[in-house]
């Protein structure tokens, strides 16, 4: 394959990224207030004790995210590849049937709940102590498990949709409503740590109600199609695309489950608090990793759809790098004065405060690794390695962690449980570069999994601007690429038009000048030309011919297919020309 000569400026996906990462960290705050900011309030109003049992209740909210990141992230990475592929039906019914399955499940787990409390709860609560706190606790969580699975599988349609300000505000108005009424329900109303279960419930509901109001306003365009029976095969695809994810989520549950029983078992009570805050702080961490994943992973599924592999590397970098700079800050943070974390928690009595700063020394360690194989392990489901995917999500799950956390454990005490979180993800990212090593040079180059167009002859990927001088210019040079590559001089020659009708149309129509990202492929029957440009939608497809010198007209009639979409805030235009 010719070599490029054009240069490729990423400014555009930079800018792209950058735009959904500050919404989609506060999505995650938001989501994450809910564990750490309530537990830090709850430890405050209630004691060290309450926080215990909010942590308990941990395995429950996981399985709730497993619901949601099945048919939520599984279903919103869906639905961004279909957009990036142009085919917003499939998109739409993923929509639907992901929100039918999250409500569906949802209502599964209460049921569960609610009917077999006697063989569930002793299995989440070993300690007498916590015991009696914690199914008052219980009982009102499992209720919450259909509205939170349904809001929050919407929730992450939103970003793809280009809405990620919508998404942080429902969860921002959700969570603080559920601080709020914390302090409402266990200071005014004397409910006790129940009145932490109520609150968060309280707090989606008022959160799920701006949704249909936004929608009714047609502020936000969301894909929303009608499935039915025979559709289901979208929504195993869904649920195949989630499936590591989910499964990471499930996973957590089995782990910090099992894993509060060896800190009780070990450590007692102390030890169950002070498992409590490694949790907690690891809540923190996640908040900004989970957030960098949240942003990078429309954008890179959408650029899949759309082929554009070496723009997907570009944000794939850049995801890793945010993660590794923003988490090393915590980990230091944790190394060098644990203290004031324990502080914050309100841990105070000696044995617990010794306790968990000593362990947090170590359990910290694992942060940053860990934080890196979760970004492949969501790169992996777009790229469709979905067994890889679910590998990556077992060992970092319970089929890792907890067979080794038992027998260190056993030869080394509660000091076990604490080095088995950085030894196995360690372990995990030595596998995961191994094989990546393995998997480079097929499908893929190079140790980020990079993929190779293996169909198109010939590829010129670059970036453009708006100046006429540049249009011109760039016209005649793949005009003359297109000679080289083959083609006949006529049809070179229309491929140089085609994308400086684009061009001229975008900077006249729509003053967009800056940079517009060109994606040229030739076939053997046919070329391809991607046009991207960020700004207000400009639609080729509807917008009227009024100038002479923006030929659509041109546009339409010499094109055999022209395609349009308006994805994540970007104009795609899809070109076809058959080769004469």
């Amino acid at each position: 394959m010719e070599k490029t000569i054009f240069n490729r400026s990423y400014r555009n996906l930079s800018q792209k990224f950058l735009q959904y990462l500050f919404p989609t960290m506060m999505t995650t705050v938001a989501l994450s207030l809910n564990e750490f900011v309530d537990s830090m309030l709850v430890a405050n109003l209630l004691g060290s004790k309450a926080m215990a049992v909010v942590n308990l209740g941990f395995p429950v909210m996981l399985l709730m995210a497993t619901i949601y990141t099945l048919f939520g992230t599984g279903g919103a990475t869906l639905y961004a590849v279909a957009l990036g592929e142009r085919n917003p039906e499939k998109a739409g019914k993923a929509l639907c049937l992901s929100l039918m399955a999250a409500g569906s499940f949802g209502c599964v787990i209460t049921a569960a709940g609610l009917l077999m409390p006697n063989i569930i709860i002793p299995y989440l609560c070993q300690d007498s102590v916590l015991s009696g706190d914690f199914s008052r606790y219980f009982n009102v969580l499992v209720l919450s498990a259909p509205i939170l699975s349904l809001v929050l599988t919407l929730v992450a349609f939103l970003p793809p949709s280009g809405s990620p300000k919508l998404s942080t505000a429902v969860n921002v108005v959700a969570n603080v409503v559920n601080l709020v009424m914390d302090y409402v329900y266990i200071v005014y109303f004397n409910m006790g740590v129940e009145g932490a279960a109520w609150a968060t419930l309280t707090g989606y509901v008022v959160g799920a109600l701006m949704i249909p109001i936004v929608l009714l306003q047609g502020k936000v365009k969301i894909r929303f199609a009608r499935a039915g029976y025979a559709d289901l095969p979208i929504l195993r695809e869904c649920a195949n695309t989630g499936g590591a994810a989910a499964m990471s989520q499930f996973g957590f549950a089995i782990k910090f489950a099992a894993c509060n029983s060896l800190a009780a078992l070990y450590g007692g009570t102390a030890g169950v608090v002070a498992f409590s805050f490694c949790l907690q702080a690891l809540s923190v961490v996640s908040v900004f990793y989970a957030g960098i994943i949240g942003a990078a992973m429309p954008l890179l599924a959408v650029l899949h759809g759309q082929r554009d592999y070496y723009g997907g590397r570009y944000v794939l970098k850049k995801a890793l790098k945010y993660s590794i700079a923003i988490v090393l800050l915590f980990v230091a943070w944790f190394e060098i004065a644990p203290e004031h974390a324990a502080n914050i928690y309100d841990i105070v009595r000696p044995d617990e405060h010794a306790l968990a700063i000593y362990g947090l020394r170590i359990f910290a360690i694992c942060f940053l690794i860990r934080g890196i194989c979760l970004v492949f392990m969501y790169y992996l489901q777009i790229l469709g390695e979905k067994i890889y995917a679910m590998a990556i999500s077992l060992f970092d799950g319970f089929a890792g962690l907890v067979p080794l956390a038992w027998l260190l454990c056993h030869f080394m005490g509660l000091d076990g449980l604490w080095w088995a979180y950085p030894i196995n993800s360690i372990m995990l990212l030595c596998g995961i570069l191994l094989w990546n090593k393995h998997l480079a040079g097929g499908r893929y180059t190079g140790l980020l999994l990079t993929e190779q167009e293996e169909v198109a002859i010939q590829k010129q990927d670059f970036t453009m601007t708006g100046e006429k001088e540049t249009i011109s210019r760039i016209s005649l040079q793949v005009t003359e690429i297109c000679k080289k590559w083959g083609m006949k001089s006529r049809t070179a020659k229309l491929v140089g038009s085609m994308i400086e009708e684009m061009a001229v149309y975008s900077e006249r129509h729509h003053r967009i000048i800056e940079e517009y990202d060109v994606l040229l492929r030739l076939y053997d029957d046919r070329v391809e030309i991607d046009f991207r440009s960020l700004g207000d939608s400009c639609n080729p497809l509807q917008d009227s011919d009024i100038d002479d010198d923006c030929n659509l007209a041109y546009l339409r009639k010499l094109s055999a297919s022209l395609e349009y979409d308006y994805i994540m805030g970007m104009n795609s235009t899809h070109i076809v020309l058959r080769k004469g």
